[in-house]
């Protein structure tokens, strides 16, 4: 998953300077292209966010367990049980491990989001500055089109699940036949 996002982050903003470089200030579809380039890179960016508060509540988790395996360490070695003592420790340095390592990761996953906040701002700054794309494609309003689009790409989503609904319902009708 992350590497397909990033992909797609850096074909977004590759698409976006290419655009740029052949655009003549005259191409409509250029400007449109761009938009969605835009569009595309932003999704990578809300992506990125949900990984980031992902891996920081699985550094929390971690550092809870860690907690309770110390905890464990004490009350263990209060009873003078040393093997449950030893294991807790164990389990406690990986839980610290684990916990450090996603932190570390937030801390990268943080800075390339700065990165891509970047990008988004520089993309953003030049489309701003090209020509106004027309009102109408078709004799129909941008708006509509782009609209159309976003219904598309629920409904696209929308017949997935139901296609993946009616294969599991469809499994488990099988299994209730085989169970007969």
């Amino acid at each position: 998953m992350w590497e397909d996002w990033k992909q797609a982050w850096r074909d977004a903003v590759e698409n976006f300077r290419r655009e740029l470089a052949g655009d003549d200030g005259a191409s409509d579809s250029r400007t449109r292209a761009m938009h969605r380039d835009v569009m595309a890179v932003r999704g990578a960016l809300q992506k990125l966010d949900s990984e980031i508060r992902r891996t920081r509540r699985e550094a929390d988790g971690e550092r809870e367990n860690e907690q309770v395996c110390r905890r464990r360490e004490q009350m263990a070695l209060a009873v003078n049980d040393e093997e449950t003592a030893r294991i807790a420790v164990e389990f406690a340095t990986r839980h610290a491990e684990r916990a450090s390592v996603l932190t570390r990761k937030v801390e990268v996953l943080e800075a390339e989001r700065g990165l891509l906040a970047r990008d988004i701002e520089s993309m953003e700054k030049v489309l701003a500055e090209q020509p106004a794309a027309p009102r109408t494609i078709d004799d129909r309003p941008v708006r509509d089109i782009l609209e159309e689009e976003e219904v598309e790409a629920r409904d696209f989503g929308r017949l997935e699940r139901e296609e993946r609904e009616r294969a599991a319902q469809e499994r488990l009708e099988e299994l209730k036949r085989k169970m007969r």
